[in-house]
This record gives structure tokens, C-alpha cells and sequence, in this order.
């Protein structure tokens, strides 16, 4: 590493110390900065010198200190959630210095802590919930609105994704109350709207999106490294932080053949297995990036782990979808074929060994075990989910009456859940919800598919072409065993943004864009 890499680690090891010895209660915090630190260093030392000058610094103290200060505000006995809230709004613009990285250390960021989300009341009236996630958002979108306009608007994303907003209001709000409308709608705005609106308007560029799936995959080697230490020592470490601001939530802890299945800030593990999905797939195109292919594949193999330690069967699959349609977007064909005889030769020793070892056929779901009991649930949610359907095909059911009808499917924790979100969109929007929650994926597909052969000319801006169309297609499979909610929410209109303003950019009439530093060997 550079001089400016290594002062930047012993002045936050230094720094770790200090707290540790002067705060005992943040040995957790210790170790999530440790493991997460290490993990973005690695991801430092294998780019090339222009890429590791540029986010040393920024990422390396945001990774560290963001858990340091999660853990320290109980320790000092300020344990008001609303205070490390407001930390958080300023903590991208802080970090990003420049108004171009805004969009990227967003991104970055949203995947370091839980949501700690908590109602904000006026008196004893609700208005909304907010938590670490919103304040993170809303700080970056108003860097994003005072920066002078940059990024053209593309009319068609912006009416899928508003038409879609308004439906999940109306449907999550019916036969209630207008005030509850209008909660569900600030909320809908500050979950959905805020990640859409910044990557859409905050990413300018070639150079900017390409940054935004850097510092994205970064991220997920941080997520890999602190998932697999949870593995190992079966401590859902993040758990903690809900005890120590009083912030009510529903923690399940959940094993599979014996080993824990990881969350880690996520808290629940399907869902960062999609998310490491998203920034494996952000990893694996860009490769132009890292100093030689050898680091490039070792890190590969770090986000692989990572995204294997949740046990999520749904992510395995949706991830080898993504590799094949990013492989057909760039018109890798011979990469796709040892690609595609890679995949079955893995499959061909995963189930040999899932034969002879019940263990990790337990842990793939492929036993009478706890996993084939999920399966055996989402084929009842499916079932029961066509017969309510047909009630009221075209609009759909209120929620309350939708809890009724399906009480029958109420699981231990007292929730039903609709772990495939076609059906749930069905089932609250009707047929024409439904078709409105398709066109939000159809339409960015139709139009980067068309969009290929001029992207072609422009190697950079390939890449991220082809992670959005690769991710919308795994999303379009992984929804069938996944909710819609939290962070892969959030990162699914993001995504949506990402396409908006790609598909919304000047034309790529140059090989490289003029603010892409050229990368030479370190």
C-alpha cells in the first residue's frame, strides 16, 4: 500500500485502542471494525493506484468509525437512537468530500449499519418512521439537490417508479384513514424515493457509475468479512444495538446445519444474501479495476463466501442468472459457455455432496430438516395465495382483510410472511398492480437491451450497463422467495436510479469518459 493507505489504518488502529481502553463496552464495536477494516484494506491493496488514492482515505475511516460510533453512544449514556439519526445525515457528505462521490459512499454506507428504525410523534400522533438508512438518504439527497444540475432526467423511469410509489401507498393504506395515507406515504418517500432520486440525479457520468459499483462492491467485501466472522464465532453481533437504544424488534436468530445463518447489519438473512448478490455482481464487472486478475478472482472468491454464509438458496441461484445475463448483455458468448459448464460442474459436486454428507444437504435445503420446512411454507403461501387471489383479481384486498383471509398461515412470530412478493403485490394491488410492479423491471430491460450495441462502443461504460440488467434479472427471479422490504427495497430502486441515469446520459461517443482516471499498474 501507498503512504496515504497506511497512515490512514495505524491512525485508526491508534484510535481503536484509545476508545477500547477508555470504554470497555466497546469490544463488539472492536471486532466489527477490526473484521470490516480488514476487509476494505484487502479490497484497497488489489485496485489499481488512481481507484485506492481516490477512496483509501474515505473508506477506509467510514467503515471503521460508523460501528465506533454505533457502540458509543451507549457507552457515554447517550442512548437516544435520534442522536446516532442525526449523525447519520450528515455522515455522506462528510465523507464524500466531493459532491461526484455523494451517490457512491451512499451506497457504501447503506449496507454498515442496522435500521434502527423508530417512530417520530408529534405529541401522541405518529408521523413517520425513521432510522439510520433514512437519515443516511436524506442527507445524501440534499448534498445531491444544492450540487448545480448535472444529470439528465429520463421522463420514463421517473413515471414507472412515481406510478409504482403512489399504488404501494394506496394498497398499504386502504380502509384506513387519509393521516394514514400520508404517513405510509413519507415513509414510501424516505425508504424508496430517497435511494431512486439519488443515484438517478447523483450519478452524472461514465466515471460516476462506475464509481458507484466500485464503492458497491467494496462494501460487500466489508459484509463478507463481518458475515463470515459471525459464522465462525455463531454471534449475531449487530443484535446488540437494538438492546442498547431500546429499539423494539422482532430478533430471530437462525441455523441451518448446524452453523449460524449470518445477517449481520441486516439482521435477517435472505436479505443480505441478495444484497451480497448485488455487490458480487458490481465486483465480477470490474475487472479493468484491479491490479491484476489474480486479486480480482481472490476477491471474487471473498464475496462468493460472503454470499454463501446467509444460506440463502434463492441468492445462489439468482447470482448465477446474474453472471449469465451480464455475460449475454456484453456479448461475452464464450464466457458464458465456460461459465455456464462451470455453474453445472458445481452443481454436479454440491448435490454428490449433499448425498453424502446430511449436514450440508440440511444447509442447502435438501433434507427433512428446518429447510424443507421453508419450502414446504412457501408452497402453502403460494397455494392459499391463488385462492385469496381470485377473490378479487383486479384490485386486490385492504391488508387487514388480507390478514384474515389468510390468518390460517400466521407463523410463531405472529406474522404472515409473504416471502414471494409477486403474490403479496397481487395480492394487495390486483392484476394491475402487479402489471405496474412488472413494468418497473420490464422497462429498464427492454431499454438497456437496445441499448447494447451503442455501450459497446464505449468499453468503460459497459459495466455498468450490464450490472443493472444483470441484478434486475436476478431480482426479477429472487423476488419469488423474498420479501420487498428493507435495504433490497431500498437497493432495488436504486437500481432503478442507476438505470435512469444511465439510460438518461449523453450518448457514449468517446472510449473513455473524460473524468475516468487512467489506471495504470501500482
Amino acid at each position: 500500500m501507498n503512504r496515504q493507505v497506511m497512515q490512514a489504518v495505524l491512525g485508526t488502529a491508534v484510535f481503536l485502542a484509545l476508545l477500547v481502553l477508555a470504554y470497555q463496552e466497546l469490544h463488539a464495536a472492536l471486532y466489527v471494525s477490526i473484521v470490516s477494516g480488514a476487509g476494505v484494506a484487502l479490497f484497497l491493496f488489489c485496485l489499481r493506484r488512481p481507484y485506492r488514492d481516490d477512496m483509501a482515505t474515505s473508506s477506509l475511516l467510514g467503515v471503521v468509525t460508523m460501528p465506533v460510533l454505533a457502540w458509543l453512544l451507549p457507552a457515554l449514556s447517550l442512548t437516544g437512537v435520534h442522536l446516532l439519526h442525526l449523525a447519520m445525515c450528515i455522515w455522506v457528505p462528510l465523507f464524500a468530500g466531493r459532491g461526484e462521490r455523494i451517490a457512491p459512499v451512499y451506497l457504501f454506507s447503506l449496507l454498515l449499519l442496522p435500521g434502527l428504525d423508530l417512530p417520530v410523534s408529534l405529541g401522541s400522533l405518529k408521523l413517520f418512521d425513521f432510522g439510520v438508512q433514512d437519515a443516511l438518504g436524506l442527507g445524501a439527497a440534499a448534498a445531491i439537490r444544492l450540487r448545480p444540475p448535472g444529470a439528465a432526467r429520463r421522463v420514463a423511469s421517473d413515471g414507472w417508479v412515481l406510478l409504482l410509489l403512489l399504488l404501494l401507498g394506496i394498497c398499504l393504506s386502504r380502509e384506513t384513514s387519509a393521516t394514514n395515507f400520508l404517513r405510509t406515504t413519507v415513509n414510501l418517500l424516505l425508504d424508496l424515493g430517497l435511494p431512486y432520486y439519488i443515484l438517478s440525479r447523483g450519478i452524472t457520468d461514465v466515471a460516476g457509475q462506475r464509481a458507484a459499483l466500485r464503492w458497491l462492491a467494496c462494501g460487500g467485501i466489508a459484509l463478507s468479512m463481518i458475515l463470515l466472522f459471525e459464522t465462525w464465532r455463531s454471534w449475531p453481533i449487530y443484535n446488540e444495538l437494538y438492546g442498547l437504544y431500546n429499539v423494539p424488534m422482532i430478533l430471530l436468530v437462525k441455523a441451518r446445519g448446524g452453523l449460524l445463518r449470518a445477517g449481520g447489519p441486516f439482521v435477517e438473512p435472505t436479505s443480505i444474501a441478495l444484497v451480497l448478490a448485488m455487490c458480487f455482481a458490481a465486483l465480477s464487472q470490474l475487472r479493468e479495476d484491479f491490479r491484476s486478475r489474480l486479486k480480482h478472482v481472490g476477491l471474487l472468491a471473498i464475496a462468493f463466501l460472503g454470499v454463501s454464509a446467509p444460506q440463502s438458496r434463492g441468492a445462489w441461484i439468482g447470482l448465477a442468472l446474474a453472471v449469465v445475463a451480464m455475460a449475454a448483455y456484453r456479448g461475452r458468448w464464450r464466457a458464458l459457455v465456460l461459465n455456464a459448464g462451470g455453474i453445472g460442474l458445481v452443481l454436479g459436486f454440491v448435490f454428490l455432496a449433499a448425498k453424502l454428507f446430511p449436514g450440508f444437504a440440511e444447509m442447502l435445503g435438501l433434507s427433512d430438516g428446518g429447510a424443507s420446512d421453508t419450502t414446504t411454507y412457501r408452497r402453502e403461501l403460494f397455494e392459499k395465495g391463488r385462492q385469496v387471489f381470485r377473490l378479487s383479481p383486479l384490485v386486490g384486498h385492504s391488508i387487514p382483510r388480507l390478514n384474515v383471509l389468510m390468518a390460517e398461515l400466521r407463523q410463531g412470530e405472529g406474522i404472515i410472511d409473504f416471502v414471494n412478493t409477486y403474490l403479496w403485490i397481487a395480492l394487495i394491488g390486483g392484476s394491475a398492480g402487479l402489471a405496474i410492479f412488472i413494468g418497473n423491471f420490464a422497462d429498464p430491460l427492454v431499454s438497456l437491451w437496445r441499448r447494447r450495441t451503442v455501450l459497446r462502443s464505449c468499453e468503460p461504460g459497459q459495466a455498468p450497463a450490464a450490472f443493472v440488467f444483470g441484478c434486475l434479472v436476478m431480482l426479477c427471479e429472487m423476488l419469488f422467495f423474498t420479501s420487498f422490504g428493507g435495504r433490497p427495497a431500498f437497493l432495488t430502486f436504486g437500481l432503478f436510479g442507476l438505470g435512469a441515469a444511465i439510460l438518461g446520459g449523453r450518448r457514449y461517443r468517446s472510449p473513455w469518459s473524460e473524468r475516468v482516471p487512467i489506471a495504470t499498474p501500482a
